[in-house]
Formats: C-alpha cells, structure tokens, sequence
C-alpha cells in the first residue's frame, strides 16, 4: 500500500513484462500507448517546451531511465530555477525501483518498473529541500557511484563482439562479418522488444555493438575508464523499445542505433 498522499499523484508500478503491479490512478504504461505519438527524450532537447506545444497535446514525452544520472541537476527535471514545479500530463518518468529493507521484511523482493506523470502532486510528496541538498554536495561530479555495472556491462559487449579488449573490434573483416551477425539478431528480436524488458535490453545491446563496429569515436569512449555515461544512449534505445515509442535526440549516435533498431529518431517530433 502506497500513503494517502501518494494516491493523488499518478505512478504505476510494472514487472518487467509490462504488467501492472499497482497504480495510484490509471495504468499509465496503457495511457502512454493511447498518445497518437510517444518519445522518449534525450538530455540535449527541451522538453518543457515541446510538451507545451498546442501541436504536441497527442504526443507522449518520456524521460527514461538516464534521465536522473545525466542531468545536471536532479532538481531541474522537476522545477524551474525560481522552484516552479515543471507540470506536463504529457510528458512522463520511466525508471525502476528496487525493494527497500521495509519492503523485502514484508515480502516484496523484486524490483519494479515505474512510469510517473509530471503532474501537479509529484513535487508534493517528494523531499525536495533533500534534493536541492543533494545537487550541491554532488556539483561536479557523478551522482552515483556506477563503475562497477558499467564494467559489467562492457563485458559483457566485448563477449558479443567476441573481443577481450574493444581495440581488436576496429579490424575491418571481422567488423563487418560481426556486423551481419547483429543486424541479423536485431531482425529476428526486435519484434519481441515489446513490454519485454529484459529483451528490449538485449536488443538495444546489439544496436550498441553494432554502433561500436561502426564509430571510432565510440569505441573511444568505451575505452575512457572514467566515463560515467557511456551506456546513456543505449539506455534510450531499450526504453524506446519497450515502450513501442520513438526517440528525440540531437545526437548522432542515438540516431544511428535508433536506426540499427528499426526505431524512428527524429530531432524534433513532425
């Protein structure tokens, strides 16, 4: 059970497959896939004003799972400078929770996905002093500490690239016969991407590959040990998937493994 105040804001909480767990008010994964349009948006493009927009009232606006690690300030996803809450019933959050020690004492272990509105109740019910608190003492540097996933998850790329080390991937041959490996993977899974975690997961991890065969720059990033999100656009391209939606990015990386992916990506919705 939820507190009373939290049942005025709309959240819904789902497995990894899609289904609802609990809602406060409607299932909000279901709202979403009513818009006519639905993106989920990348760091670099202005939302709020986008979602105001009178030609955008049937599109759908998702800050995904980076949105939290990637911006400067976790205030300013949620109010303006002068603390005026940000209020959009089109636009949404799209995260996880995990259990908490009260929860697993009560017998619930397993992490949930949620998607939350941008409605007039969010900034109500959280600690917004503690955040404020929370992006002075972390002003320049990251947030949270993420190395030890994100070496997990590098080795788990250079196994799909059949690498040790992800300068051996730049031989020219070998790119491209791994390539045709992927794209072939993509083809045969994507359609399966939907509310499906797990394997939207997968695939955007295939479209990631895929990227690194075909970018220098990339590949140098993978490299940089000490970058915190070098998995971000990645992380856009699986929630996309698993929400049937489209992407909004300026960035040409997220572009090319939206295409890799079969996923529109456009700078600005048309």
């Amino acid at each position: 059970m939820l507190p009373a105040d939290y049942r005025k804001h709309a959240i819904t909480f789902l497995s990894f497959w899609g289904k609802e767990e609990l809602s406060t008010q409607e299932n909000l994964f279901e709202v979403i896939q009513r818009f006519a349009r639905r993106f989920v948006v990348d760091n670099n493009v202005d939302w709020l004003e986008l979602s105001a927009a009178p030609e955008n009232a049937d599109t759908a606006f998702v800050l995904g799972t980076t949105a939290d690690k990637e911006a400067w300030r976790l205030r300013a996803l949620l109010e303006t400078p002068d603390g005026t809450p940000k209020i959009r019933l089109n636009v949404f959050m799209f995260g996880w929770r995990s259990p908490t020690p009260k929860d697993i004492l009560c017998g619930h272990r397993t992490p949930l996905l949620l998607i939350s509105r941008l409605d007039e109740h969010l900034t109500k019910i959280l600690d917004m002093d503690g955040l404020r608190k929370f992006d002075q003492q972390a002003k320049g540097k990251a947030k949270w500490d993420t190395s030890t996933s994100i070496a997990e998850e590098k080795t788990k790329v250079l196994a799909l690239l059949g690498v040790s080390r992800i300068g051996e991937a730049a031989e020219p041959k070998a790119r491209r016969v791994k390539d045709e490996a992927l794209k072939m993977s993509i083809e045969l899974e994507r359609n399966q991407c939907f509310k499906d975690f797990w394997k939207s997961n997968d695939v955007s991890r295939y479209g990631y590959a895929r990227l690194l065969l075909a970018s220098r720059s990339a590949r140098n990033e993978f490299a940089d040990v000490d970058y915190p999100h070098v998995f971000g656009d990645r992380y856009l391209v699986q929630n996309a998937l698993f929400l049937k939606a489209g992407i909004l990015s300026r960035d040409n990386s997220v572009k090319k493994m939206a295409r890799f992916c079969g996923l529109p990506c456009f700078d600005l919705p048309r």
